[in-house]
């Protein structure tokens, strides 16, 4: 693809959706220091998003349910257990399966990113207009729906 196409009125799909996450994870990151919270890598965020206190879960199910593998989801479990952020149970199945769960800190780390990209999500409604975010919502659901 030639760069007049990149730089043109009509960039390339992918350069949108990049630039979007990039804004994302941007405006996270520096509203996370603002609160005086530890950054949040999207693994971290990846973790973090699909746990509540109540409710551990396994590393593989933690994969499945963020859609990354096991060993990409292992690894950041791993920085989160010695951040103190999560906790590590014996499961009852596979000798060597655990249950991962939040703790206190973990909560309010998870609670305080949600609630800046709830944020974040009313800044795009506001630019885009609610239909408009509905609409992008449902697409990119249906695009990638597993």
């Amino acid at each position: 693809m030639s760069a007049e196409e990149h730089a043109g009125p009509n960039p390339p799909l992918l350069a949108l959706l990049q630039r979007g996450v990039r804004w994302f994870s941007d405006e996270l990151l520096e509203r996370l220091e603002a609160a005086g919270v530890d950054p949040i890598t999207p693994a971290h965020a990846a973790v973090l998003a699909h746990l509540d206190r109540d409710t551990p879960l396994s590393t593989a199910e933690l994969a499945r349910r963020a859609g990354v593998t096991r060993q990409t989801m292992h690894r950041a479990v791993k920085q989160l257990l010695g951040e103190g952020l999560l906790t590590s149970t014996p499961g009852s199945g596979f000798p060597r399966s655990a249950l991962i769960g939040l703790t206190d800190a973990g909560c309010r780390r998870r609670d305080v990113a949600s609630g800046i990209l709830r944020d974040l999500e009313r800044v795009l409604e506001d630019e885009l207009g609610p239909a408009a975010l509905a609409e992008l919502r449902d697409g990119l659901t249906r695009a990638w729906s597993r």
